[in-house]
């Protein structure tokens, strides 16, 4: 949805192809505003109904080739669908650009070899990383590689050190307190995100709150029921806009991946490539960051320039790390006002979609 935003702000003419899990088509438009902040008409939606999750990814390429085939083609096809870009690259022959965020297995690993190796296809990766692990995944280069990272939505502004906390009071009266620092965590409970580290984290500095946003339902109310301690609050869902509000109001970012990170797919661990959406988001609040120091974030994370680096399961490291910043405002203000620069420079949907123009176009 961003990247389609991104693009149409860029001048291109879109249309999404997906799957809609809301019988009533005229609710979308409403829907789509109200979770990512995307207005209804910035691009087209051509969607297909289905109650039904199993066999998605089937369903969506069937309804997109079918749309491509019938209407008049445009200038440039865009593909995170393995099945889809199969079918238009190899069976069709038909130019475009795959996006591709992990090495498949088993026949899927075949369709995404065939695929980058077209002549007529630029495979676009989320990190260098991936770039590497998927040559040496199939033994074989793709014909032609973009690296692309993830990005966020143009127009976060940071909010200034002495407003961060009455905005937050205003938005969550129950934080309230006489806190040294209030810090956040936003995105998924699952295994090898790190909650471990921000409870532990909580255990050791009384004096600072901890706020932890996002999980299902299952997981936040295991985590609620689990938790003894009074500066640490799960707070549950909040749509992608309201979590970028929050994100800007807190004192410290926090970004705990572990060296094993699950997206809540079996068997699918993307701690060695991934290029996570809430990075470039932390990086465009200006409030300074305390992430996991893996190699694939140094792509674009650096410590004392951006962030603060910590080792990822050790929780002295993180406690070191959350202790400079509170006791070194300058510190705090530059690394933040660094992050925001680069944010706007380099990582939003709308700089990320000019590159991939640029790549349509040599197609």
């Amino acid at each position: 949805m961003w990247q389609c935003n991104g693009l149409a702000q860029r001048g291109a003419d879109v249309t999404l192809y997906a799957k809609r899990a809301m019988r009533d088509v005229q609710q979308l438009p409403q829907a789509v505003e109200s979770t990512y902040g995307v207005g209804a008409t910035a691009f087209r939606l051509e969607t297909v109904y289905s109650a039904l999750t199993l066999g998605d990814n089937l369903r969506i390429a069937r309804h997109a080739v079918r749309c491509i085939r019938r209407s008049e083609r445009g200038d440039a096809i865009l593909s995170r669908n393995l099945y889809a870009a199969f079918w238009l690259a190899v069976l069709y022959r038909t130019p475009l650009l795959f996006e591709t965020h992990q090495l498949e297995t088993g026949l899927r690993k075949w369709m995404q070899r065939v695929i980058m190796r077209c002549p007529w296809v630029t495979t676009i990766v989320i990190s260098e990383h991936l770039a590497k692990y998927l040559a040496e995944h199939h033994g074989a280069e793709p014909h032609r590689t973009l690296v692309l990272h993830d990005a966020a939505p143009a127009g976060i502004s940071p909010v200034t050190t002495t407003e961060r906390r009455d905005k937050l009071y205003a938005l969550v009266p129950e934080t309230q307190g006489t806190w040294k620092q209030v810090c956040g965590y936003f995105g998924h409970l699952y295994p090898g995100r790190g909650i471990e580290i921000v409870e532990a984290m909580a255990a050791a500095r009384k004096d600072c709150l901890f706020l932890v946003y996002g999980g299902t339902e299952t997981d936040i109310a295991a985590r609620r029921a689990s938790n003894r301690q009074v500066n640490l609050a799960f707070m549950g869902h909040v749509t992608h806009p309201e979590a970028r509000d929050l994100m800007r109001m807190v004192d410290i970012l926090l970004m705990p991946y572990q060296e094993s990170v699950s997206i809540g797919v079996v068997g699918h661990d993307t701690a060695r490539w991934m290029s996570p959406m809430k990075m470039f988001e932390y990086l465009g609040t200006g409030v300074p960051i305390i992430s996991s120091d893996l190699p694939v974030l140094r792509e674009v994370l650096l410590d004392g320039e951006n962030c603060l680096l910590a080792r990822p399961s050790d929780i002295d490291s993180w406690l070191a790390a959350l202790d400079r910043i509170a006791g070194n405002p300058e510190l705090a203000a530059r690394i933040g006002s660094n992050a925001h620069d680069q944010y706007e420079r380099q990582h939003t949907w709308t700089r990320r979609a000019e590159k991939i123009i640029e790549a349509a176009c040599e197609l």
